[in-house]
């Protein structure tokens, strides 16, 4: 354990600037293989319930200490126009960890009939509850000063409630998603972190393309980009930019290749779907992180299930390319709010 001390304590500086700096937890290149993790608005959008389950280990060769980030999600259609979903993420880093709740409800409106365009929304309530676990004998650099108390050898924690909106345009050969999160910036219920609690609102925009697909129509290219700015009125604020693509065979199998300017990351993908269900599997390496030496890369592994399919309505027409915006799930139509509308 000692000899990870001085990368703990930069670990833990790192970890503690992404929680505190809007409450919100790491999701990196997840979203790949469940865009609900990003906007809630996909929420409802398909012919039967998705249940993703996905793992993170980060940095592998730190053990223990190394950040750690699994979730689980699901959603649902209710009625013909609403649905409802739920998200759990929990992160671990070192002693450090943060647990998030998030329910949301979403609607739908079909804009145009002859171009099939739907408009999605989605509003979210999230808890995040935050806790740091003393240990005996751990000790920590003036890295992280101004972040945890050194002088304190209790556990200590903090929660806060926050809201988030999302809205997704979809149509059978694109998307396009807003995503706004924390919403109340709400302060955290502990000062166990001394230095300022920014509960910084932050914007995600998102797009996909489907539909560039060999002549055979069995090879298909999705490419795809995720925008992140911190700090929505905050002209030095961070941002982020996501792009990936993906090459599909058949809907079946596929693989992936992405690049943040995050670390100057770069993403490896490999998946494999079914009718009942998926696996995907993504290794990221980061490459000018001051802690790109020290370790292994990052893994991720996601597993996801397709329930109550047989008589749920549709939501959005499949791709005529048999292309979707992950590869995972085939969506359908507003058939049904379309004919009960009468438009």
């Amino acid at each position: 354990m000692k000899k990870y001390i001085p990368i703990l304590a930069i670990i833990i500086c790192l970890s503690s600037q992404t929680i505190t700096k809007g409450q919100t937890l790491p999701i990196y290149s997840q979203y790949m293989f469940n865009e609900y993790l990003i906007n809630a608005a996909y929420g409802g959008t398909y012919a039967f319930t998705p249940i993703i389950m996905n793992h993170r280990n980060q940095w592998t060769g730190f053990g223990d200490v190394a950040p750690k980030t699994s979730s689980l999600s699901a959603h649902t259609a209710i009625g013909q126009k609403s649905s409802l979903g739920g998200l759990m993420i929990y992160d671990q880093t070192g002693p450090i960890t943060n647990t998030q709740v998030q329910m949301s409800y979403g609607y739908h409106v079909l804009m145009n009939k002859e171009s099939n365009l739907i408009l999605s929304m989605a509003l979210s309530g999230t808890l995040n509850m935050m806790q740091f676990i003393y240990q005996e004998g751990m000790t920590y650099s003036e890295l992280t000063s101004g972040i945890i108390d050194n002088s304190n050898q209790n556990n200590e924690s903090s929660s806060a409630a926050d809201m988030n909106f999302d809205l997704v345009l979809l149509h059978e050969y694109f998307d396009f998603g807003l995503s706004i999160r924390n919403l109340l910036a709400a302060e955290p219920t502990s000062n166990t972190y001394q230095n300022e609690i920014l509960r910084t609102k932050y914007i995600l925009l998102h797009g996909t393309f489907l539909g560039v697909n060999s002549t055979e129509k069995s090879i298909g290219i999705i490419p795809s980009f995720v925008l992140r700015k911190m700090g929505i009125f905050q002209y030095n604020s961070l941002f982020e930019i996501d792009l990936n693509v993906k090459i599909i065979y058949r809907n079946k199998i596929w693989s992936g290749l992405s690049y943040r300017t995050h670390e100057n990351t770069i993403s490896t993908s490999l998946g494999i779907n079914t009718a009942k269900a998926f696996f995907g599997y993504t290794y990221d390496i980061g490459t000018s992180t001051n802690l790109s030496g020290y370790h292994n890369g990052s893994h991720n592994i996601a597993i996801g299930f397709k329930i109550f399919g047989q008589n749920k309505r549709s939501v959005r027409q499949q791709n005529p390319l048999q292309l979707n915006i992950n590869s995972n799930w085939e969506r359908v139509r507003l058939s049904d709010m379309r004919n009960k509308s009468g438009k």
